[in-house]
């Protein structure tokens, strides 16, 4: 923990030794955390520090699709405050150790948002609320309570201002859960240490997260003068104000405990509380190790100043409006994944048993599925280090996991497999290619091997939630996933060939053939559901034909779970082949032909999808929903890179707003932010494990990239304004560039891009060469 604590300390130094003039301003005040909570975004303004495990802030509801960030903008009132959130995910999950500060008759209901005033919900106003990265506040209407946090890593740290009463209180919510399918608190309990120290664990399982463990401790600033123990059973403790000392601890499969207070007008009341997924005692040394004082401005300073030191990673001059957005998405970027281990360096795995890294900071909470197209990609330009640790992570993972998986959808020591793909292997084989490993590379390959090759479970009562889980034995034996036997077959098949793929590009940097020659064939499994008088990828039967009737443009057959892909339909998915783009042009009849089938995707009639966040539509094109997400780039690769560049600032405008519901979709743990991040620069990885990154069209003038290795990477743009979207030149470190992509080893070694541009199109990339699949080749 020491070595990474000392690079930690340099990466630093080096941020802060290369700023530019124009980044003298702090970029905490640029950032709008209210960006996503409105819509259905799904982010919230609560306070956290970057990759922290605590993220303090209030909760409106406990289920539906908007709950899943705890808050949502359009509340006119709040639950309390609770500890732990999902960013941008389309999970509803968290809402952990609620908070709620009250005076007056204790209510031990929450209300509802029609009536509050049958529980101890809150009304609010935006008026009296602010946000800022690491800082939260509020004000509680009904009470006239001010409310406070602000966080370190594994604490969130309270500061509730009361007004005068002989009942003043601070409910401790253990029923309270962020509720996905299934969801429900199993076990909790409770125990008073003393008048100011309060530990337990809750027990709550889920859909997403079957057996998850949660322990606390809690201080507090001020003795409670007593203490009640309320469970919904009917059984209350402590209904007179004393304390009694033989009922120290409880357990009950729900618990509500109020704490209570006399105080003063404005009387500041400070409440620590800190977590783990070890032991009540690992969550005290938490709290003791990383708080030892009650100087809250001291822990919202320097939650500020570590935010500011990642911002600081990027730094840009735009317009007022783009750098809103584009600080926004960087702020993004910088939530998932969350520290998963504790101050002593424990963390309980994937088998449910308590392990310790020593080496590497362990982390948790992978929307891969999601993120691998773009955050990921992006995380090995600003946080290479992070990186490293993110692959240890996932080695780990697989090694405690007993179905010997690496991770898909992971949380909190559970794998809930939601959503296809096994999008490890590219994330792993993007940091190999990039030197950003620290595991022994052969064990990493046989991880990816084991994992690519494991089977599913045969089983029909699972096809319609896991299908990536329970359908790969179809796929190795077949070459594709039968839509009868895996729901979304189609899609699947695909997105399984690309990440094929990302282990024959692993495998051949390390120099084994036998196993690139396997996974090359493998990656050309998307062969194996092309119907070539439709031109569109096809679901098959496990007989080998095709489902009829056929339209590319639906979403599902006959019902939700009767569809041939995931949240996408065949126009949407035709382009899942970003290993082998010019492949697929070949499929279409060339690039001409896949030109003219690009113009139509973007031109067709637009349509409601009815599904979930298939929204953002140019055309049939869909950006609020990560398949989209590389589509707008693949002009690149048919000689056409104005169209690109065209559709680059249509994005922009039309689907990121500088408001709370400024998202068109689910912010997805980062990856439509991680998508406006590399547009604001002027390049995206359309193959997210390739190190080649295809030039868009910049939306910022300048951009000062502040590397860890000390090196400093800039983008200019000149003749910058709203008219000027297409490039006339670009230069290199000073020399012309000709080409439509550029290589990540040419970012991390420092340098100055520089484009020049026009108000029309230009021939410029007309004389590129290929777009390569990977830096080095693979195919």
């Amino acid at each position: 923990m020491k070595k990474s604590m000392y690079a930690s300390l340099l990466i630093l130094l080096i941020v802060f030794n290369h700023l530019t003039a124009y980044s003298q301003n702090k970029l905490t005040d640029k950032v709008n955390v209210f960006i996503g909570t409105g819509g259905h975004g799904h982010t919230f303004p609560h306070a956290m520090v970057p990759f922290g495990a605590v993220a303090v802030g209030p909760d409106w509801e406990t289920q539906g699709w908007d709950a899943a960030g705890g808050y949502h903008y359009d509340a006119k009132n709040i639950l309390g405050f609770s500890q732990v959130h999902l960013s941008g995910t389309g999970l509803i999950e968290g809402g952990d150790l609620l908070l709620m500060p009250t005076v007056g008759k204790i209510k031990v209901d929450p209300g509802t948002h029609e009536n509050p005033d049958a529980g101890y919900r809150s009304r609010f106003s935006h008026t009296d609320e602010k946000a800022t990265p690491g800082y939260y506040q509020v004000r509680l209407l009904d009470d006239n309570i001010n409310a406070e946090m602000t966080a370190t890593e594994r604490v969130g740290f309270h500061k509730y201002t009361f007004p005068k009463s002989d009942k003043s209180h601070v409910l401790l919510d253990l029923v309270h859960h962020i509720k996905g399918g299934g969801s429900g608190v199993k076990q909790a309990y409770i125990q008073i240490k003393d008048t100011q120290t309060v530990t337990g664990y809750r027990v709550t399982s889920s859909v997403w997260a079957a057996n998850r463990q949660l322990y606390f401790a809690i201080k507090f600033s001020k003795p409670f003068i007593s203490n009640v123990i309320y469970d919904p059973r009917g059984l209350v403790f402590n209904k007179k104000k004393k304390f009694l000392w033989d009922m120290v601890d409880y357990s009950a499969p729900k618990i509500k405990t109020f704490f209570n207070f006399k105080t003063e007008e404005n009387e500041e009341i400070m409440v620590k509380i800190a977590i783990s997924s070890v032991s009540m005692k690992n969550a005290l040394e938490n709290l003791e190790t990383e708080i030892s004082h009650w100087n809250f401005t001291k822990i919202k300073k320097e939650a500020s100043q570590k935010w500011e030191q990642q911002l600081h990673k990027i730094v840009v001059k735009a317009t007022p409006d783009i750098e809103a957005k584009f600080y926004a998405a960087l702020y993004h970027n910088n939530i998932h994944p969350t520290i998963n281990h504790d101050v002593n360096g424990e963390y309980r795995g994937m088998d449910q048993e308590v392990h310790k890294t020593k080496d590497f900071t362990h982390y948790t909470m992978f929307s891969l599925w999601d993120t691998f197209r773009a955050a990921h990609p992006l995380f090995t330009i600003i946080h290479p280090e992070r990186t490293k640790d993110i692959v240890s992570t996932m080695l780990n993972f697989q090694k405690e996991n007993p179905r010997k998986m690496l991770p898909m959808w992971s949380m909190y020591q559970n794998e809930n497999t939601c959503m296809i793909g096994l999008h490890a292997l590219p994330v792993i084989a993007d940091a190999y290619s990039k030197g950003l490993i620290k595991e022994d590379a052969k064990d990493l390959l046989k991880s990816m091997v084991i994992s690519a090759n494991q089977p599913g479970i045969d089983s029909t009562a699972h096809r319609n939630i896991y299908p990536s889980y329970y359908g790969q034995q179809h796929y190795l034996k077949k070459g594709y996933h039968p839509n009868d036997l895996v729901r979304t077959g189609v899609s699947v098949t695909l997105e399984h060939a690309y990440d094929d793929w990302a282990v024959a590009l692993f495998s051949d940097k390390l120099g084994d053939k036998k196993t690139t020659d396997t996974f090359l064939k493998r990656a050309q499994s998307f062969n194996n559901v092309w119907d070539a008088n439709s031109k569109f990828f096809r679901a098959k039967l496990n007989n080998e034909k095709f489902i009829e009737p056929f339209n590319p443009r639906a979403y599902h057959r006959e019902d939700f779970h009767d569809r041939d892909y995931t949240e996408g339909n065949a126009w949407q998915y035709l382009w899942f082949v970003p290993h082998d783009v010019y492949g697929l042009a070949d499929l279409l009849g060339g690039k001409k032909a896949m030109s003219k089938k690009l113009d139509k995707l973007f031109t067709l009639p637009e349509q409601d999808s009815k599904v979930g966040d298939v929204s953002g539509f140019i055309g049939d094109y869909a950006h609020g929903n990560e398949p989209c997400h590389h589509v707008a780039y693949l002009y690149n690769y048919v000689g056409q890179s104005h169209k690109t560049q065209k559709l680059i600032h249509q994005i922009d405008k039309e689907f990121y707003k500088a408001a709370p519901d400024g998202y068109i979709g689910n912010e997805d743990a980062g990856q439509m932010s991680a998508w406006y991040v590399f547009s604001a620069l002027g390049f995206y990885p359309v193959n997210p494990a390739g190190g080649i990154y295809v030039f868009g069209s910049p939306l910022v003038e300048e951009a000062t990239l502040n590397l860890e290795n000390g090196k400093i990477f800039s983008v200019r743009v000149k003749n910058y304004g709203d008219k000027n979207i297409y490039i006339k030149s670009v230069q290199l470190n000073g020399q012309p560039y000709n080409e439509v992509w550029v290589k990540h080893e040419d970012i991390v070694r420092g340098g100055i891009l520089e484009f020049t541009m026009c108000a029309k199109p230009t021939r410029w990339g007309k004389k590129s060469k290929p777009v390569p699949y990977a830096n080095g080749k693979v195919n």
